[in-house]
């Protein structure tokens, strides 16, 4: 499905349209942590392309490209091997792509059904004589008391139906997604009881253009390659002997949100309140009304990343920082000769930064309302002040807006497909 929502400043467009769109992450390995076994190369864990097989990294190679910039005096003259851990955690990722290739999420008692059904069916095969979209509850519930301990609560989800003979039916054909990831390992700790606790770096690579040998890139810490390092993960497990292998059980999964160069301002958790312009600051500090100059300061960004624009009704900028779209606009030219601009709209589309009151990206509809005083349709008006108004879009049954005003402001959240926070945008009112 393809959601587009253009939102516009009295004559003025963003046009930045991201959607931003989940992908799962499952399966970690530590060395001191699980047996020590062989490698073995499993039919179905194929990578799907020559750049996804296993890597080294010798001491004396260069990454591609950096041929031209070492001539150029821009690169290293040297890049370090990778240790052999990483080395052997990452290799271990490349060689099981179906573990990561998938939305990323969080396992807890919240953990979306969409995702937890999706893995299942990125994880198997489906039985014999089975169409391509098929797979038995059996099926399901293994794999995912394998890798989690737990079943589904349900097989009916938004991506997914349940036969009464038992096979459950995705919507459509599973196939690899548009981007691939890869785990560096950040952060390991032995727990002492079996387990291990570890943080990594999550990459996110697209599979169109991207760029050449990135898996060496990444491991000899090519600056260049930091544009994909999207998010770390968290995660605590256990190494599981299985034949000649192994794999790991997870007691925890978490994405690890992004820290801002600021002090957040405090998450409000008395839902009963209404939502404050105190609560609404962005990921760098940047809130409704601040002027360009202000703004500045705290983003610290090249004055190339400012995009300059005028027209007969205001002067404005667009900058994109860290996922985050900023809208700057004088007052208009025909009421006031106010020359500075003032931060009129804040969107942000790509990260699960926490957005306010704990709220992020990806998020289920049904968490997000709870955190509002009130999630009624009823005796709301769009556009009132100090309203909370929701409203279904009729042509998908997963497809939710909400509205709030503050008076001052109008935040707008949109979810999309699988019910989840797709984006979500903040608004002066007299934008």
């Amino acid at each position: 499905m393809s959601i587009t929502a253009v939102k516009k400043w009295s004559g003025i467009k963003n046009t930045k349209n991201k959607v931003w769109c989940t992908s799962l992450l499952i399966a970690m390995l530590l060395s001191g942590c699980v047996p020590s076994v062989p490698s073995v190369d499993k039919a179905e864990n194929t990578p799907p392309s020559s750049e996804m097989s296993a890597v080294s990294t010798p001491a004396d190679t260069q990454p591609a490209g950096n041929a031209e910039k070492l001539r150029a005096g821009t690169a290293p003259a040297k890049t370090e091997p990778a240790d052999p851990v990483i080395l052997k955690y990452y290799n271990y990722f490349v060689e099981h792509h179906t573990l990561v290739d998938n939305r990323i999420f969080t396992v807890n008692e919240n953990t979306l059904q969409d995702d937890i059904i999706y893995f299942a069916f990125m994880n198997t095969e489906p039985a014999d004589g089975k169409p391509a979209n098929i797979r038995t509850k059996k099926q399901i519930d293994d794999v995912l008391m394998k890798y989690f301990g737990i079943k589904p609560k349900r097989y009916s989800t938004g991506i997914s139906g349940a036969a009464s003979n038992g096979d459950v039916q995705l919507g459509s054909v599973i196939e690899d997604v548009v981007r691939v990831h890869r785990l560096l390992l950040k952060q390991l700790t032995d727990n002492g009881d079996g387990s291990c606790s570890a943080v990594f770096k999550l990459y996110q690579i697209p599979t169109d253009g991207a760029r050449p040998d990135f898996d060496r890139r990444i491991l000899e810490r090519d600056p260049e390659m930091e544009t994909y390092h999207r998010l770390d993960v968290k995660t605590t497990f256990t190494g599981v002997p299985e034949g000649g292998s192994y794999y790991l059980k997870f007691s925890e999964f978490t994405l690890i949100p992004r820290e801002g160069p600021f002090a957040p301002p405090p998450q409000e958790t008395d839902y009963s309140k209404k939502v404050s312009p105190a609560e609404l600051k962005s990921f760098h500090g940047l809130s409704i009304g601040m002027t360009l100059d202000e703004a500045k300061k705290l983003l610290n960004l090249p004055e190339s990343a400012y995009e300059y624009h005028e027209d007969s009704y205001a002067d404005y900028t667009l900058v994109n920082a860290d996922g985050w779209s900023y809208t700057f606009r004088t007052p208009s030219k025909e009421k006031s000769d106010d020359k500075s601009q003032y931060l009129m709209s804040i969107n942000i589309r790509e990260f699960p930064d926490v957005i306010f009151r704990g709220i992020k990206l990806g998020d289920a509809y049904a968490d997000v309302i709870k955190k509002f005083p009130s999630g009624k349709e009823e005796g709301q008006l769009l556009g009132s002040p100090d309203s909370y108004f929701t409203r279904d879009y009729g042509f998908a049954s997963t497809l939710h807006a909400v509205d709030i005003f503050t008076g001052d402001m109008h935040i707008f959240m949109l979810f999309g497909m699988y019910d989840t926070l797709a984006w979500a945008d903040i608004y002066s009112s007299d934008s």
